[in-house]
C-alpha cells in the first residue's frame, strides 16, 4: 500500500518489537494497535496530500481527533507513530500538558514545530561556517530591526551554534506586534511555517513527503484555559494547506475543560465538533493484555506466592491466567481501563502484605474491591448480607436477587489448573462406598455466573452450603457421564471442593471486608507519570 506519494508503504510500521525513543524504552504492541497506525496515516497522507487533485488543491489541512480514554495507550500510540513517520514525512510531537505553564499556546506550538523541523532539515549554522538557505534568510528579514540584535549576540557571543528555534519565534512575536492588520500578521505566519516545512521535504540529502503532521498529546490534562487556547490557535492560525493535525485527547475530560470555561449548560460536544474534521476512536483494549502491560503480575504466579507462603483459590502456577480471571471480573463490573489497574493493583497490593500461612479467594476479594469501587454503602451492605436494593421495576430485593439480576449473563470463564488428585485420592459418597477418583490433571473453568450462584452467595450466609460428601457425589456422577476436565459443572464442582478442603470456607467475610477497607484507602496519584504511555 503505498502514498500518493509513492514513498510510504505498508511495511514502513512494525510494532512488533520494543524500541528507543529518545532514550525511552517501549515495549513491542501487545494491544494490536499497529494496524490502526497503519490506517492513519494512509487516511491523513491522502488528506492532506494528493498529487493527482487539481494544482492548487493538491495540499490540505486536515485535523483529527484521536479519542481514546486514559489508559488505553494514546502517548504510547502517538510517540511510535511518529517516530515511525520520520523517515518519510516532516513530523512534529509536542506534549501540550507539559507546556502548560507557558501563557501562549500559539508561541508553544510555533517554536515547537520549528524547533523540531529544524532538526529535521539538518540546519544547524556554525561560526565556523556561516550560510544560512536563503528561504531562512528570507524568513528572518521579516524581524522588526530589534531582532537584528538578539540574531547578533547569538552569533558573535560565545555560543557555538545558532539557535535559529529562537531567532524564528522572536520573529513570529514582532510579525504579530508589528503589522496593523492582525490578519495580515498571521498570513506572514502561516507563510513562515510553510517555509519551514519545505525545508524538510526540499532537503536533497534526506528528502522527505507531504504532509507534515503535528501531534499534540495531552490535551485534556491542561488547564482548560490553555486546552481551549491551543484549539483555537489550531483552528485559526494552523489551517496551513499540506499539515495535518493528530489531537490526541479523552474527549469526554476534554468536554468538561470547556464546560469549566463556558458554563456547565455548555454544549461542548458541538463546540469541539467545530476544531475537528474527524474523530477516530481507540477501540477499548482488551483488559487481559491491557493489564499485563500495566501491573506487577509476577506477584500472581505460583512461584512467588509459594515463597510467600500463601494460598490463593483459584489455583494457577501461570500469573497471566490469574490475571486473566481477574480481568474477566473487571469486564463483569464494565470497569475502565484507569479503575481495572488500580483495583488489579489493590489485589496485588493485598497478596504483598498478607503474612506467611495465610490464604485467600482472589475473586471473592476482586469482586468486593469492585463492589466498594462502585458503592462503598452496597458493598458493606452486600458483606453483611442485608442489602435492600431497589430494581428496574421498584421492587425492593436482598444479595441473591440482586447478584442474579445483574450477573446472570456473565457466562466468560473462570479458569484453574490443579490436579484434582491432590484433593481427593478416592471418593468417599453419601451412601459410604468409595470410588477411584479419575480427574486428570489440567485445566478445569467455571463460569463467573456459576461461581456467584455456588460459592459467593455461600460465603456470604445468602445460599446454603453443601457438604464435601454432597459434591464427591456429584463428582462421581460426572465421571460417569462426561468427560471429567472438559465441563463447567465440574469445575465448579472442584472450586467448591478445594473450598472445603483447604478451608478458605472458614476466612471469616470480615477478613474481606478489612481487607478491601484497607486496600481501597490506597489511590495512585497520577503525577509526573499519569501519562498512559503503554
Amino acid at each position: 500500500m503505498k502514498g500518493s506519494n509513492g514513498m510510504f508503504t505498508k511495511g514502513s510500521i512494525n510494532w512488533s518489537e520494543k524500541a528507543t525513543i529518545e532514550k525511552e524504552e517501549f515495549p513491542k504492541d501487545t494491544l494490536g494497535r499497529v494496524k490502526y497506525a497503519q490506517f492513519l496515516t494512509q487516511f491523513l497522507v491522502d488528506q492532506g496530500y494528493d498529487s493527482s487533485r487539481k494544482e492548487g488543491e493538491d495540499k490540505r489541512n486536515y485535523v483529527l481527533n484521536l479519542n481514546s480514554e486514559w489508559g488505553s495507550g494514546k502517548t504510547y500510540f502517538l510517540k511510535r507513530w511518529s517516530d515511525d513517520l520520520k523517515p518519510n514525512f516532516p513530523v512534529v510531537y509536542i506534549d501540550a500538558w507539559k507546556q502548560d505553564y507557558s501563557d501562549d499556546p500559539l508561541m508553544t506550538v510555533i517554536s515547537s514545530v520549528i524547533n523540531q523541523l529544524r532538526e529535521q532539515a539538518g540546519i544547524y549554522v556554525k561560526k565556523s561556517d556561516f550560510t544560512i538557505p536563503n528561504k531562512v534568510v528570507g524568513l528572518l528579514k521579516a524581524a522588526a530591526p530589534a531582532l537584528i540584535k538578539t540574531f547578533s549576540k547569538k552569533y558573535f557571543g560565545d555560543e557555538d551554534f545558532i539557535d535559529l528555534s529562537d531567532v524564528a519565534a522572536d520573529a513570529v512575536t514582532h510579525l504579530i506586534d508589528e503589522h496593523e492588520e492582525k490578519s495580515q500578521a498571521i498570513s506572514d505566519l502561516k507563510d513562515s511555517v510553510s517555509e519551514w516545512v519545505s525545508f524538510v521535504t526540499d532537503n536533497p540529502k534526506d528528502k522527505k513527503q507531504y504532509p507534515a503532521f503535528i501531534f499534540i498529546d495531552e490535551l485534556d490534562r491542561c488547564r482548560p484555559s490553555y486546552a481551549v487556547e491551543m484549539l483555537e490557535t489550531i483552528k485559526h492560525i494552523f489551517d496551513i494547506k499540506g499539515i495535518v493535525f493528530v489531537v490526541a485527547t479523552d474527549t469526554e475530560q476534554l468536554q468538561h475543560a470547556v464546560k469549566a470555561i463556558y458554563g456547565e449548560g455548555f454544549n461542548a460536544r458541538l463546540y469541539l465538533g467545530r476544531f475537528f474534521n474527524s474523530r477516530f476512536t481507540l477501540k477499548a483494549p482488551n483488559l487481559k493484555d491491557f493489564l499485563e502491560v500495566h501491573v506487577d503480575h509476577h506477584k500472581l504466579s505460583g512461584e512467588y506466592l509459594k515463597k510467600a507462603e500463601i494460598s490463593i483459590l483459584p489455583p494457577n502456577e501461570d500469573s497471566k491466567i490469574t490475571l486473566r480471571n481477574i480481568a474477566v471480573i473487571l469486564d463483569a463490573f464494565n470497569m475502565p481501563p484507569r479503575t481495572a489497574i488500580q483495583v488489579t493493583d489493590r489485589v496485588i497490593a493485598t497478596l504483598s502484605n498478607m503474612p506467611k500461612g495465610s490464604k485467600i479467594d482472589l475473586l471473592m476479594l476482586t469482586i468486593l474491591l469492585c463492589f466498594k469501587e462502585e458503592n462503598h454503602k452496597r458493598c458493606i451492605d452486600i458483606i453483611s448480607n442485608r442489602l435492600n436494593y431497589k430494581s428496574e421495576n421498584g421492587k425492593i430485593i436482598g444479595v441473591d436477587a440482586y447478584i442474579n439480576q445483574r450477573f446472570s449473563n456473565c457466562t466468560s470463564t473462570i479458569s484453574m489448573r490443579f490436579n484434582p488428585r491432590d484433593i481427593h485420592q478416592k471418593f468417599k459418597t453419601t451412601e459410604g462406598y468409595t470410588a477411584d477418583n479419575q480427574y486428570k490433571e489440567g485445566v478445569y473453568q467455571v463460569t463467573l455466573f456459576r461461581y456467584f450462584e455456588c460459592i459467593f452467595l455461600v460465603s456470604l450466609g445468602s445460599k446454603k452450603s453443601i457438604s464435601s460428601d454432597v459434591i464427591q457425589d456429584k463428582l462421581v456422577k460426572s465421571t460417569n457421564t462426561q468427560r471429567p476436565n472438559e465441563v463447567f459443572e465440574s469445575g465448579i464442582l472442584w472450586l467448591q471442593a478445594q473450598y472445603i478442603k483447604s478451608r478458605f470456607n472458614q476466612i471469616p467475610k470480615e477478613t474481606y471486608q478489612d481487607y478491601v477497607e484497607l486496600a481501597s484507602a490506597l489511590d495512585w496519584i497520577d503525577g509526573d507519570s499519569g501519562s498512559d504511555d503503554l
